[in-house]
């Protein structure tokens, strides 16, 4: 009986060596030339996206909503990309500044300002988790542009926004 069972255990143990594959995350690209033109339609402010996609992104996120947070009148443009083991996101709003620096670049020191593409940009950076970013303020609305590029990548892709049509 006892070595019945070791003989399954083997036999179970070789079956999953032979058919074990890694995982590997994936996340489906979106096409969102939908949610462009949603959010051109009906927000009352410039929506903003990259004139290309970066080199070797998907676009894996793209939508125009409520903001959570904000008030009930408050809306968020999120424009979010990955590669294998990076991400870039662009997130517009006209909601609560410090709520959504929080939650976009968590932990983070804002510290010197730059000049990209002609506007103040404040430096973000957090180690917990690693993501770099960069905000700005307009007005009402919040532009934060964030990841786990360094920062000239992100420099970068600001530098390709252009307000959508």
């Amino acid at each position: 009986m006892v070595l019945s069972m070791g003989a399954v255990f083997v036999a179970v143990a070789v079956i999953l060596v032979i058919a074990w594959r890694p995982a590997k995350d994936y996340i489906a690209p979106v096409d969102y030339t939908g949610a462009i033109d949603n959010a051109v339609a009906n927000s009352n402010w410039p929506v903003y996206i990259p004139s290309k996609i970066p080199e070797n992104f998907e676009v894996t996120s793209a939508r125009f909503e409520s903001e959570s947070y904000g008030d009930g009148t408050d809306t968020r443009w999120y424009l979010g990309f990955a590669s294998n083991d990076e991400f870039i996101s662009l997130w517009q709003s006209d909601g609560d500044f410090a709520q959504i620096k929080s939650a976009t670049i968590p932990n983070a020191q804002c510290t010197d300002t730059k000049q990209i593409a002609n506007q103040d940009w404040q430096k973000c950076i957090s180690l917990d988790p690693a993501t770099n970013g960069y905000v700005r303020n307009e007005g009402e609305l919040i532009y934060i542009v964030s990841g786990t590029v360094d920062l000239a990548e992100l420099e970068t892709f600001i530098t390709s926004l252009e307000i959508a049509k």
